[in-house]
């Protein structure tokens, strides 16, 4: 556990000179939709189908732009065929009902746009989850994931999802956990104030998955029952949390 918070420390002194602009989130107008919080909270917390189907049904009727109400669609598609395909009772006929009906909308916003790329790796993403088979999936959404943090290397989710990437990669297919922890670390650092509470326990949980991949048990279990506080249902951190367990 020490080698790893000593290196977070020396991240965290580095982070001013690392992290130095100002970070942007263009999916921040979701937070100020009182329905779409009461739609994660229904995914993240309680894992209900039936009440984010519920609440999901009620998007159409937002007064918002045809950009803001097509995002809205398409993430909240992609978030709760998520949750068809991870939850015990699931439906991944549903799950690839909900992705087939976010990827058709995708034409509602400017092609290569930051939207259009992190989107779209987020639909090619959980195709990939409902069927791991389906490889040309997995690089098709690495490869939005790559080219959206190019592009716009201070978008909050794009850096996330890169260093998503890095840490569940495999060292011979670009994985490195290094850089990963410094982006998780610099989000914590200088986008306190913009993160939403399901990106935050994204970022716990992969210093989580950081500390578990260096055998640092007790420092994942931290990190780990953080995320879990804040995204109380998620099966992939209960399978980590268990195996942590293990360990100890």
């Amino acid at each position: 556990m020490r080698t790893l918070m000593l290196f977070i420390g020396s991240l965290l002194f580095l982070t001013p000179a690392l992290y130095s602009s100002e970070y942007v989130d263009d999916f921040s107008f979701l937070s100020s939709i009182p329905s779409y919080q009461q739609f994660l909270e229904a995914v993240k917390m309680d894992g209900d189908t039936g009440k984010a189907e519920e609440l999901r049904a009620g998007f159409p009727s937002l007064a918002l732009s045809e950009q803001d109400i097509s995002v809205l669609f398409i993430r909240s598609s992609v978030i709760l065929a998520r949750l068809y395909a991870e939850h015990k009772e699931g439906d991944k006929n549903r799950a690839l009902q909900l992705l087939d009906e976010a990827e058709n909308r995708l034409f509602m916003l400017e092609k290569e746009s930051f939207l259009h790329l992190m989107l779209s790796s987020e639909i090619d993403g959980v195709h990939y989850l409902v069927n791991p088979r389906n490889l040309s999936k997995g690089i098709r959404s690495n490869s939005a994931i790559n080219k959206a943090y190019k592009q716009y290397p201070k978008q909050i989710s794009a850096i996330l999802a890169k260093a998503n990437s890095l840490v569940y990669a495999p060292s011979f297919a670009g994985g490195d956990v290094n850089k990963a922890l410094s982006h998780y670390l610099g989000l914590l650092q200088d986008a306190d104030t913009l993160l939403c509470a399901f990106d935050r326990a994204s970022i716990y949980s992969g210093i989580g998955l950081v500390a578990m991949k260096r055998k640092e048990w007790q420092t994942a279990k931290q990190y780990f029952l953080a995320a879990k506080a804040l995204s109380a249902f998620d099966p992939t951190l209960d399978a980590y949390l268990a195996q942590v367990e293990e360990k100890l």
